[in-house]
């Protein structure tokens, strides 16, 4: 993983380019171009080239790298000017050092076609979108459990409960049923569960496993997106647990049944007043085992093709390459909830079509974050055979690889 440079170092090193004419490499179109520093400002780089840069465009990001001491240093700038002899660019906003990479993003070739694939099925369906993504595969069958008996998962769920709830219910979402209640759609929204231990509380600050569960500050958001004004929200919110004691409830749990990024439906559990003192209180890890109940719920239905009218059968990723290295790559998809599933660890099927050669692999995901409208998403390549690489590296970077050569151009995916 690439580290940081703090400000103050940022001023070191940018200085040390100046001061001593370190080199700083930039790679584009197959071609090495080695640039110096002429001078820095409060708000630009110029550097000199030895060569003239072709086809560079101002305003557009280019990736540089120097090596300082052994110290591999890596940075994205925009280019303000062009000229035969001279390059101006932006002051980075960060610099990265140490890092993981063993070869230099650069643009993607012309006659490079970098194909993305989706290895899991994805769904178009009627039913509400959250903002979480639940992968689903074996590990959803619990032990000792037909995920083909549906009727059965439902018995040991009542079993479950017995010794916890005054009672339950369970929810199926479809294009005439959709959340109802203010918890259905919070719990729908945020793919969470809400555990409320008591109603005459307030709501929980954390919890144990935060990812899993609403928190107050998660509610307030919520209740924020629907209209209610920041000096409303404590007010709001007293009157949704008022509201619970008047029915009578003490405990309640409101667990979401997900299908990828899709709500299928919810269980509500809850507990009477009456019953604080002849039921088990509930608890986390009571939540969590619904949860899985629920999971397995999902698994049984996928298995009695419960979802495949929906499923999209082109599993094509429309995703814009934004750069590739001999290491990896960098693509950017639209902020949308259908590309939930693409999260770090997760990988994709690629194929690289290049005038001579279709090499056909794998990525990971290695890290995921947002800029405006898109989300970029830095990939390592895997299982890539060594001709293969081999082949990709010269390909990109029009030069046979070279350990020295890699050391130097460190940089990350």
């Amino acid at each position: 993983m690439p580290t940081q440079i703090r400000r103050i170092e940022k001023e070191y090193f940018l200085s040390k380019l100046a001061g001593e004419q370190i080199p700083v490499i930039y790679i584009f179109n197959r071609q090495d171009y080695v640039l110096k520093v002429d001078r820095i400002t409060k708000e630009e780089i110029a550097f000199i080239t030895e060569k003239p840069v072709e086809g560079l465009v101002v305003n557009k990001k280019i990736n540089l790298m120097f090596d300082y001491k052994g110290l591999s240093v890596s940075f994205s700038a925009e280019v303000k000017h062009v000229s035969d002899a001279v390059i101006s660019t932006s002051i980075p906003e960060v610099l990265y050092k140490n890092l993981a990479r063993s070869s230099q993003r650069i643009a993607v070739p012309t006659d490079l076609q970098v194909t993305l694939m989706s290895l899991e099925d994805r769904y178009s369906l009627p039913f509400p979108k959250s903002s979480a993504f639940e992968p689903l595969d074996n590990s959803a069958v619990l032990p000792g459990i037909d995920p083909h008996n549906f009727n059965a998962i439902i018995a040991h769920i009542v079993q479950e409960l017995k010794p916890y709830a005054s009672g339950y219910k369970i929810i199926y979402y479809n294009t005439h049923v959709q959340p109802d209640k203010m918890e259905e759609r919070i719990v729908a929204e945020n793919g969470r569960i809400l555990f409320i231990p008591s109603t005459q509380s307030k709501l929980p600050q954390e919890f144990t496993t935060e990812k899993r569960f609403i928190t107050q500050s998660i509610f307030k958001r919520y209740l924020e997106s629907i209209g209610v004004g920041a000096t409303f929200l404590d007010q709001t919110i007293e009157q949704f647990m008022k509201a619970k004691v008047d029915e009578g409830i003490f405990s309640l749990l409101w667990i979401p049944f997900i299908f990828q990024e899709y709500v299928v439906g919810c269980m509500y559990v809850w507990k009477n007043n009456q019953d604080t003192t002849d039921k088990l209180p509930f608890s986390e890890e009571l939540a969590e085992k619904l949860y899985q109940y629920g999971k397995c719920l999902i698994f049984s239905l996928k298995e009695r093709n419960y979802f495949e009218a929906g499923c999209m059968k082109d599993r094509i990723i429309n995703g814009r390459v934004a750069d590739i290295s001999g290491s990896g790559l960098r693509f950017a998809v639209p902020n949308s909830f259908i590309f939930q599933s693409l999260q770090p660890g997760v990988e994709i099927a690629v194929t690289l079509k290049s005038p001579n050669r279709t090499i056909n692999t794998k990525i990971r995901i290695r890290r995921r974050y947002k800029e405006a409208n898109l989300v970029y998403l830095g990939c390592s390549f895997m299982e890539l055979a060594p001709d293969d690489s081999q082949f990709l590296f010269e390909f990109i970077y029009g030069k046979p690889s070279n350990p020295l050569v890699e050391n130097f151009i460190a940089g990350n995916v």
